[in-house]
């Protein structure tokens, strides 16, 4: 008997190979962690970004008002006058999705008011 009989003489050891039940809850476990974070942090971004929102549409205001000035010698008494599209030529166009009357519009999830005047008259907008 040569060496290569020898060899196929004996089979080879079958091994069943996969993952144990433990191993498989660990990455599940770790998966789900993992989303977690994922959620948690998008929750906040969502949150910066409807806060920067609305301080655009403030900035964007305040500029709006100095035009509104500038037009007809008087800062606007409400939000409403500054609209594109308001008599006394309006300079303002609110995001799509907000609504409001007056001096306040929101969209759900902030709130831009003109809550009064400076000491120049300017209004003072804010945002909640």
């Amino acid at each position: 008997m040569n060496d290569d009989d020898a060899m196929t003489n004996h089979a080879p050891h079958e091994r069943n190979e996969g993952f144990t039940l433990v191993e498989i809850l660990i990455a599940i476990v770790v998966v789900g962690i993992l989303a977690a974070v994922a959620i948690i942090g998008i929750s906040s971004l969502t949150s910066t970004a409807s806060n920067k929102a609305c301080t655009a549409s403030s900035d964007a205001a305040k500029a709006a008002a100095s035009a509104y000035y500038a037009a007809n010698g008087s800062y606007p008494s409400n939000i409403a006058a500054m609209l594109t599209g308001a008599s006394g030529g309006g300079q303002f166009t609110l995001p799509s999705g907000v609504t409001g009357a007056g001096s306040a519009y929101t969209n759900g999830k902030w709130t831009l008011t003109l809550t009064g005047t400076g000491p120049d008259g300017a209004p003072i907008f804010t945002c909640s």
